[in-house]
């Protein structure tokens, strides 16, 4: 594509038409797309694995209470705080129990903490609670 000893005009005409790379420039005017698509894909899924996890915890934790492994809503509390805190370092935690006897568990943990490539700050106001209920047994 080397133009030697014609007109400049006419070089330029040539290089401006000419269809090779054409396909290289759009993958790469593309790709930045593509990654962000991925990696909201990713850091979503992995939002709603770690909302199933923290579900399954506090679930133990109530049915723990419910039939007297744990004595206290305190310890409750405590052990859900240890299972999730690696998880979510800013993980907030109650539990009641109601005059009925139901026991509700909340677990509130920010996106962020739960999303590993945080391309950007897309889920920066969401919060993930975990609630759960269970009928004490005792």
């Amino acid at each position: 594509m080397f133009c030697c000893g014609r007109n400049l005009a006419h070089c330029i005409r040539r290089f401006v038409q000419a269809q090779t790379g054409a396909a290289t420039i759009e993958a790469v005017m593309w790709l930045p797309i593509f990654i962000f698509l991925l990696g909201l894909m990713v850091d979503t899924a992995q939002i709603f694995t770690a909302q199933a996890m923290a579900l399954r915890v506090v679930q133990d934790a109530n049915r723990s209470l419910s039939i007297g492994r744990f004595m206290t809503v305190e310890v409750t509390e405590t052990f859900i705080r240890q299972k999730l805190g690696t998880m979510s370092p800013n993980l907030t935690v109650s539990t009641t129990v109601g005059e009925s006897g139901l026991i509700t568990s909340t677990a509130t943990m920010p996106a962020t903490d739960l999303s590993s490539i945080g391309i950007l700050d897309v889920f920066a106001s969401v919060n993930v609670n975990v609630t759960a209920e269970h009928m004490s047994e005792n």
